[in-house]
């Protein structure tokens, strides 16, 4: 036998053997165990990037609530905002209601006592004493007689109006005479006495809107004033008590807008009226 015949006869076995049992063999194992690693591995990538992707798309989620809980908060804190306005601005009608309410008690109050004081008024313009009152046609004609320097003497229809500045005669807010208050009234009393003795005389007191939110004490005010002119146009003037009546105005009749200084100075003043009825029926 040749040696190679032998050779060849070693490798066909082998062959053989391997074409038999080479997947079951000892060198097939390592193989098998390297390709399922590889499969778990790339099982695993899988898992983790699909996880990863879960992670991104949560967090892309947690991002868009927290936009959207920002956003109900901030819309939370403008309706919030916006009931305290509400609520501020009714409480702030509700006050003025309250004081519209309590200025028209007030007025209502007033207009009363004015009532009162025009039907005084009136009640004195009746016959004293037997006496008939008759209005005295040259009364227009005696205009021209009075002159008292630095006041306005004006005719008003029927009546003279005789101006006098609160501020002229009484300390601001009072019906405390100044010093040259008493001048003053006492040549506004020796007119009358030269020129309208026989004729009525309505003291009239008026003010500015200071005392608006308070009626009741703009009629107290101009109230005392006017007595506190009647007075001196009796006591130290001489007037008869009989020819003068009181009426305080309040803020009810101003010359002038109240919105400028001088406004309100002109509407802060003491006039003397003088009506062409008589008194004595002469």
């Amino acid at each position: 036998m040749k040696p190679w015949f032998g050779i060849s006869v070693l490798f066909t076995a082998a062959a053989s053997l391997c074409a038999g049992g080479c997947k079951e063999g000892p060198f097939a194992q390592p193989v098998a165990a390297r390709q399922a690693g590889a499969a778990n591995v790339f099982q695993q990538q899988q898992q983790s990037q699909a996880i990863a992707s879960q992670v991104q798309d949560l967090n892309r989620r947690v991002g868009q609530l927290d936009l959207n809980n920002a956003d109900l908060h901030r819309q939370l804190a403008q309706a919030e905002q916006s009931r305290q306005t509400s609520q501020e601005q009714v409480t702030l009608l509700q006050r003025q209601l309250g004081e519209m309410t309590t200025r028209l008690k007030d007025t209502q109050v007033a207009k009363a006592e004015v009532d009162k004081q025009v039907s005084a008024i009136q009640a004195s313009t009746r016959a004293r004493g037997g006496a008939t009152i008759t209005a005295n046609n040259s009364i227009r004609q005696s205009l021209a007689a009075v002159s008292i320097p630095g006041l306005d003497v004006r005719q008003d229809g029927e009546v003279i109006r005789i101006e006098v500045p609160s501020d002229k005669l009484f300390v601001s807010g009072t019906a405390n005479l100044q010093t040259d208050g008493y001048r003053i009234l006492d040549e506004v009393a020796a007119a009358v006495q030269r020129t309208y003795q026989r004729q009525r005389i309505v003291v009239e007191a008026h003010t500015d809107d200071s005392l608006a939110t308070n009626p009741t004490a703009a009629h107290m005010v101009t109230t005392a004033q006017a007595q506190a002119v009647f007075q001196q146009l009796v006591q130290r003037g001489r007037l008869p008590a009989r020819q003068l009546s009181v009426l305080a105005m309040g803020e009810n009749h101003p010359l002038a807008s109240n919105a400028t200084l001088a406004g309100k100075v002109k509407n802060r003043r003491i006039e003397i009226v003088v009506y062409p009825d008589t008194i004595d029926g002469g």
